[in-house]
């Protein structure tokens, strides 16, 4: 009898254990490949193991949860078939998951119940979540069959063409961003809501970058600029920022420049995927360079933009950057009264190609030909550094 006693209460202990499949040498191991049903598979370092999650840390330092039922195996060692690149057939809309403090997830939603929510990521792979840390979703407006290989949302919200929106770049995540060929820009996401960056070029003409060309045949050697932006989501579809750039005095054929600081308001209207940003901005130039040559005093000037963002089709956006220079413009060279922009982004998983037109619009003729508008082919180049 007692026999049987033990046997009995024994039992649930060991077929708890024989389902567990997490053992003390994976706790230990730095880094392992945990294969799931579905044929995904998550990499990081296991934390710990609890009757129904595994915590998971990821190689960006974010914790993921995974369901110890959905848990095939757990290998030391990357496995032969890269089983989380197998295309993922399903049907159903996508939705992009917004979280209460402005991080998102894209892809479709598999299951609820009262502790977890589970979603299929783009690339097949299980993600879970809490309820109470979840906003809103938006649906991606193409309900249609997605794999992981094709349709995937924009990445780059934070970024228009030539200015930027209240969006936040990811934290944990380096963006970088080439236009023209010339310009190059790093951003990188300090936390949710506060990003850093950095702008520099090799050597160009100065009239495509700012309002104060000085002249014929003067050519910038520092354009280098010092980024940071602060944001905030204020109700499910409108979200605040503020920017703030520092430009160095720049060094020209005869001369140095003043330095310039740029401060801009940002207010964006609706998802990453489709929104309308304004913005106000003021850029002031420091009292010091230049103070003997009264013909090259540029006074400080404030703008408006205006930016949109349109999901066309799940690999296609367009994006409008535009922009109008307020009050008295002076000098012959520095008369830029606005400039309009319109490209279409042609977005991948992790990185994005725009293609279009910037235009500027001048208050006077321009030099010798008469016109006061000029129109240039726009071409940038969208990375995102790092992994998911």
């Amino acid at each position: 009898m007692k026999t049987v006693l033990v046997l009995l209460l024994l039992g649930p202990v060991a077929g708890w254990s024989q389902s567990t499949k997490i053992t003390p040498a994976d706790v230990q191991r730095r880094q392992s490949y945990l294969i799931m049903r579905d044929s995904s598979v998550v990499r990081g370092q296991v934390i710990r193991q609890d009757s129904s999650l595994i915590t998971v840390r990821k190689r960006n330092r974010q914790l993921t949860f995974i369901e110890a039922d959905q848990l095939v195996r757990v290998m030391a060692n990357r496995p032969d078939v890269p089983l989380n690149l197998v295309p993922v057939r399903t049907v159903g809309p996508v939705r992009v998951f917004v979280f209460k403090d402005g991080t998102q997830v894209e892809g479709q939603f598999v299951r609820r119940d009262s502790a977890m929510i589970t979603v299929r990521k783009r690339n097949g792979q299980l993600t879970y979540f809490e309820p109470e840390l979840l906003a809103r979703m938006d649906t991606v407006q193409v309900e249609a069959r997605f794999d992981s290989d094709r349709n995937f949302p924009g990445r780059f919200a934070p970024w228009l063409l030539m200015g930027p929106t209240a969006y936040n770049p990811d934290k944990g995540r380096f963006y970088y961003r080439n236009t023209w060929l010339l310009l190059n820009e790093f951003q990188y996401g300090i936390t949710r809501n506060w990003s850093i960056g950095v702008n520099f070029a090799t050597p160009i003409p100065y009239l495509i970058y700012s309002d104060t060309y000085l002249g014929s045949g003067q050519f910038a050697t520092n354009n280098s600029r010092l980024v940071t932006k602060l944001s905030a989501p204020i109700g499910d579809r409108f979200r605040l920022g503020v920017q703030a750039s520092y430009q160095s005095g720049q060094q020209f054929t005869y001369t140095r420049g003043r330095d310039v600081w740029t401060f801009q308001a940002l207010a964006s209207v609706g998802s990453s995927q489709h929104n309308v940003t304004l913005g106000y901005g003021r850029r002031m130039q420091a009292n010091q360079g230049l103070k003997q040559y009264s013909f090259f005093r540029v006074p400080d000037q404030s703008f408006l933009s205006l930016g949109i963002i349109q999901k066309l089709s799940p690999r296609l956006s367009f994006v409008s950057d535009n922009t109008l220079n307020l009050g008295r413009r002076y000098g012959y060279y520095a008369d830029s009264k606005a400039s309009v922009s319109a490209a279409l982004r042609i977005d991948r998983r992790r990185h994005a190609f725009d293609l279009g037109v910037f235009t500027l619009i001048h208050q006077y003729p321009y030099l010798w030909d008469g016109r006061t508008t000029q129109l240039f082919p726009y071409i940038g180049y969208n990375l995102l550094i790092g992994h998911d």
